[in-house]
């Protein structure tokens, strides 16, 4: 059987790792994080846990949600863990880690940074994570059930398994103004049955979870500057950034235009805030 390809290769994520940190602290996922982590707590509190994993933990949205929510609460032997199959994106992880400490943050000197791929989680053994939690990693992937199987696996009898998508946003519709311009360019799109709730539900049904909860939540993008965002989305947002790739440099800047003009239209007045929403599912082994 063929495996479908990455919506966004390894190269490509490597590439807007360093730029991913630029929105960790304000980006559209740290609301959701915030959602996430409460959440999760009220499930399975983190002060009964014994590992928490971040799975496809980025810039650490989830973790610093974590920490600073309920650090203080968490066993003194649990372990708290940043799981990435990129090495790019855990050498971010790790310089986050370091600056959280530096700043007297002390609950970062318990996180570890661990490379492993979600679609076998080799890194953890079956049956030992209390909780993971993977923020908008699982409808990215080229097989997300194989992922999702592979961490339930993981997860100890009655562990919690929460994860984000983006059900709909104004930048991603920005992200796809090329194809506005250039109609033969292909930009994927990531798929409904992980991105929307039923179809969430229905998924996770099918695996086998117990206690699924699929809800949505609000995530925004801040912007002070109409060029700067619009660029920031085609040049450094990796799909955008490969179809750019193949236009001439008057298509990019018709693109460029457009996606700005739009967006001033839409938010005549500065500072703003684009908004996105986000389907949150919540299972138990």
């Amino acid at each position: 059987m063929s495996i479908p390809a990455r919506l966004i290769d390894r190269e490509e994520w490597s590439k807007f790792a360093p730029w991913f940190m630029q929105v960790a602290a304000a980006g559209p996922g740290v609301a959701p994080a915030d959602d996430i982590v409460e959440h999760t707590n009220t499930l399975v509190p983190f002060a009964t846990t014994t590992t928490v994993v971040d799975m496809g933990c980025g810039p650490g949205q989830i973790t610093n949600a974590l920490l600073q929510k309920y650090g203080a609460h968490l066993p003194a032997q649990a372990k708290v863990i940043g799981a990435d199959n990129n090495p790019a994106m855990l050498a971010q992880y790790r310089m986050r880690r370091d600056k959280e400490i530096d700043a007297g943050h002390a609950d970062w000197k318990r996180v570890e940074a661990i490379l492993t791929d979600v679609h076998d989680c080799a890194a953890f053994e079956d049956n030992s994570l209390s909780h993971i939690l993977a923020s908008f990693v699982v409808f990215l992937v080229p097989e997300p059930a194989k992922a999702i199987n592979a961490m339930r696996e993981k997860l100890s009898p009655g562990g919690v398994l929460a994860f984000s998508a983006w059900a709909s946003s104004e930048w991603q519709d920005l992200m796809y103004y090329p194809t506005k311009v250039r109609k033969d360019l292909f930009m994927p799109s990531p798929p409904a049955e992980w991105t929307q709730p039923a179809g969430v539900q229905a998924q996770l049904d099918k695996i086998g979870f117990q206690s699924i909860e699929v809800t949505q939540t609000t995530g925004y993008l801040s912007f002070t500057d109409y060029d700067e965002i619009c660029r920031f989305i085609l040049f450094k947002m990796p799909l955008a950034a490969r179809v750019v790739a193949q236009m001439s440099d008057g298509e990019v800047l018709q693109t460029h235009a457009l996606m700005v003009a739009d967006l001033r239209d839409k938010y005549p007045a500065l500072p703003a805030q684009m908004i996105g929403t986000a389907t949150v599912a919540y299972c138990r082994k």
